[in-house]
């Protein structure tokens, strides 16, 4: 019934109280005592929902006739009566359309007592009953009540006023009955659920992962959790306000459910920090798979009322029972753990604007803003701000980021065999910018994913144009690989889909990568690093030397070749230590059948000394800063008309005697 709808009965009843229904002409004028006949109670409700609809079960056609005119006496045009004979009658018209009440005689031929009334609750349980039967005694009555009714009757004791009453009595009752239910129902879904996001909260995810581990242990099955961190939450409440954090707390909540499955839970514990259940997974492949899925759903922005989108990047733990805990309090602190390391290596690369970024740290800015041409590595601020993130998305979007080239010379034939692909960003604020000053924040952020993909493109079409202008055909270009493209789920089928695009031979192409790259998830690392390899293009483990664990790396690793990190060939000249290391490196690389060029070569003594160490392939200013495309074409094209010179080992080519010269 509509409040509408009600409103008025209550106020026709509220008349009929009052005295002002009286007999005669007056009544006919307000209540018409016509009979409404209606044969369904769901056509009833399409024709007309502003009245009362109300199912008269009554065998007396006499006593059913009565009571209609009992009812539309008093309350008019406000009712409309659907009567039926037998109880089956009653329970097809309650399954077809749910009516305001049911008026219920006892005594029907295919059901007789209280078990009438039992066949009336059963169809339609929320259906307010009132009896309205012969022979009503007080037992009868309190069985009646038990057994659900609302209201009890006599028809020999009822007048028609009492059998309208009776009829709002019980009407109202059942609306306190579901009200009362509904704040109930409210009640406990506040307990359990976060009011802002309506995702489970920590009490009842904790029984969820109890049940979840418990039904793993019990038929031998694994079951996945996720801890989800958002970064820089507490910047955007603070910058924006919390009516935006609120909005994208909410966006984060929907996008999380839409990454699992049904029979997932996702959960909100507090704050910016989310959990998602998984149980029955097969490995730890199914969560880097939601884990990804996850990633790459938040990258996109949220948009607000106030038309600024809002982007958020997601730290991410994972866990998975029985390995890593059978507790939920261990599983928990696991995936916590795992969240907080990830974060770490992701954010490594910052340090605190006291401090410069230590050697290891700044393993993956260094490899990917390509150290060769770099003086020194600068101090990176500990926090971005979102307007900061929000213009290189701008610049990404405007094309202000270009691919410049170095190349990486064989000094025994003196030509150019390799370029290396480097990132510069055209800011028309600030000029021309290399990449330390953004691609920290690019990792953080994600957004490393969008631009590397773009790199990696625009090498490949240039080696293709370079090969095509017969410049050298067996050139090959170098893009860096970043440990978050590294973790991306199905990387080698997106290099694979850009080699097809542009037309580049696979073995045209190299990709440099750290060995620390693989530190998070190295199972899951490595398994894509065999997949590229399969694609037939080179792995080469870039700065090499300072690494956690280069030795193991470069034994398990499926790679080509080694590129010794910029920081031993700086010292070379002063450090008899960094002389030795770099000749071990050499002669290591040659003993596994590897590629070594040096980068960061800065003067002609540095080029010298490395070539009588047996470094031939090296790279630097000493040769060339990066340059655009159209310098470093010009630079090939020279290099083909003049043509290589004599590199034949038997004779020593000039460039060989004069690099090795002040060592005889």
């Amino acid at each position: 019934m509509t409040n509408s709808t009600w409103s008025h009965f209550s106020k026709a009843l509220a008349n009929v109280g009052n005295g002002h229904i009286v007999e005669g002409s007056s009544r006919q004028a307000v209540f018409p005592s016509a009979l409404f006949p209606v044969n369904d109670c769901a056509t009833a409700a399409q024709s007309d929902p502003s009245r009362l609809h109300i199912l008269l079960v009554d065998n007396d056609e006499a006593d059913a006739t009565r009571s209609v005119e009992a009812l539309q006496g008093r309350l008019g045009t406000h009712v409309l009566c659907t009567h039926v004979r037998s109880l089956a009658e009653a329970i097809r018209h309650l399954l077809q359309g749910r009516p305001d009440a049911v008026l219920l005689d006892l005594a029907l031929g295919d059901a007789s007592g209280v078990a009438s009334l039992a066949g009336v609750r059963g169809a339609s349980p929320g259906t307010p009953v009132v009896v309205y039967t012969r022979g009503l005694d007080d037992a009868l009555a309190l069985r009646a009540l038990r057994a659900g009714a609302h209201e009890c009757l006599d028809k020999a004791d009822a007048p028609a006023a009492g059998l309208a009453r009776a009829l709002a009595f019980a009407i109202e009752r059942q609306r306190r009955l579901t009200s009362l239910e509904a704040a109930r129902i409210e009640a406990a879904h506040r307990a359990t659920h976060d009011p802002l996001t309506g995702l489970a909260n920590r009490e009842l995810f904790l029984d969820q992962l109890e049940r979840a581990l418990a039904f793993g242990d019990r038929y031998v099955r694994k079951t996945g959790l996720l801890f989800v961190d958002l970064d820089g939450f507490k910047a955007i409440n603070d910058t924006r306000g919390h009516a935006h954090g609120d909005t994208l707390l909410r966006a984060v909540a929907t996008r999380l459910q839409e990454c699992v499955r049904k029979s997932d839970a996702v959960a909100r514990l507090g704050g910016d920090e989310f959990v998602v259940l998984l149980p029955d997974v097969t490995s730890r492949r199914d969560l880097a798979f939601v884990k990804e899925a996850i990633l790459e759903r938040l990258r996109e922005p949220v948009e607000t009322t106030s038309g600024d989108p809002l982007w958020v990047q997601a730290s991410v733990g994972s866990a998975m029972s029985p390995l890593d805990g059978s507790t939920a309090k261990e599983l928990l602190d696991a995936a916590d753990s795992d969240m907080y390391r990830e974060k770490y290596l992701r954010r490594k690369t910052k340090a605190s604007a006291q401090a410069t970024v230590s050697a290891s740290d700044a393993l993956v800015t260094a490899a990917l803003s390509g150290a060769a041409d770099i003086e020194h590595i600068p101090i990176v601020a500990n926090s971005v701000t979102h307007k900061r993130e929000a213009r290189l998305r701008t610049a990404i979007d405007r094309g202000e980021l270009e691919v410049y080239y170095q190349p990486i010379h064989d000094v025994v034939a003196d030509r150019i065999v390799a370029v290396e692909a480097l990132l510069r960003w055209r800011d028309p604020d600030h000029g021309l910018q290399g990449p330390t000053g953004f691609l920290s924040l690019a990792e953080d952020t994600g957004l490393i994913v969008p631009i590397g993909e773009q790199v990696l493109r625009d090498a490949c079409r240039a080696i293709v144009q370079w090969r095509a202008l017969g410049v050298s055909y067996d050139l090959r270009v170098a893009v860096n690989l970043s440990a978050v493209q590294l973790r991306e789920h199905g990387f080698d089928r997106r290099v694979a889909q850009i080699l097809a695009e542009t037309g580049c031979p696979a073995d045209a192409l190299t990709l440099e990568l750290t060995e620390n790259s693989t530190l998070v998830d190295g199972e899951m690392a490595m398994g894509t690093l065999r997949a590229l390899k399969a694609l037939g293009l080179r792995l080469v483990v870039d700065d090499f030397g300072v690494g956690h664990a280069s030795l193991t790396f470069l034994r398990e690793a499926p790679v080509d070749g080694i590129k010794i990190d910029r920081r031993f060939v700086a010292q070379l000249m002063a450090d008899q230590r960094d002389q030795a290391i770099v000749s071990s490196m050499v002669r290591l690389a040659r003993g596994l059948g590897l590629d070594v060029v040096a980068e960061g070569v800065e003067t002609a003594e540095q080029a010298r000394r490395l070539a009588r160490l047996q470094c031939f392939a090296q790279q630097g200013r000493h040769y060339s800063d990066a340059v655009p495309f159209s310098a470093m074409s010009a630079a090939l094209e020279q290099r083909q008309r003049v043509g290589p010179r004599d590199n034949s080992w038997g004779t020593r080519s000039p460039r060989l005697q004069a690099l090795t010269s002040d060592f005889r």
